[in-house]
């Protein structure tokens, strides 16, 4: 059986950006001109990278500083690829951190999620959801430790038997 993730984990999504994939992406250009992947674009906001920009476009190792209405509220460092978050990087935003691995701006690969409340998910990503292998706990204490499929933790005896 799947298990839903608890309310907690939805506000955590909606805290990440890119982690429910079901917005609108964009683009952003900063200003000298380098164009960034805005995967939630909002009214007021603007992005500064301080790395090399490639053909036009975020590329290579920097750090990327998101503000609404010049007040900062998101700081990426580590590497764009083609203006998008890709390979190692760190997010910091008012809420929480994530450290780990990002493809197309989705946290992809290997990575792990702190929130300020103590609760944290470190595991194996895909498209911006918790997938495959990882362990999380939640706000309360509770450690939930096995799959995830699609940002879903699978109870451990729902799994087929691997004997």
């Amino acid at each position: 059986m799947i298990k839903r993730l608890p309310r907690w984990i939805i506000v955590l999504a909606l805290l990440i950006p890119g982690f429910s994939g079901a917005q609108e992406t964009g683009w952003i250009t900063d200003k000298n001109g380098c164009k960034i992947v805005n995967i939630a674009p909002q009214d007021g906001e603007s992005a500064d990278w301080s790395g090399d920009c490639r053909k036009g476009f975020a590329h290579g190792d920097g750090t990327l500083t998101w503000s609404m209405s010049g007040v900062v509220t998101e700081i990426y460092q580590g590497s764009m690829a083609e203006g998008y978050a890709e390979g190692q990087g760190k997010l910091w935003r008012r809420g929480g951190a994530y450290v780990g691995e990002w493809k197309r701006s989705l946290q992809h690969g290997r990575g792990r999620y702190e929130d300020e409340d103590g609760s944290w998910y470190q595991g194996e990503w895909a498209e911006g959801v918790p997938h495959g292998r990882g362990k999380m706990r939640t706000p309360d204490g509770k450690v939930l430790d096995g799959e995830w499929n699609k940002g879903e933790w699978v109870e451990p005896d729902a799994m087929p038997n691997r004997t």
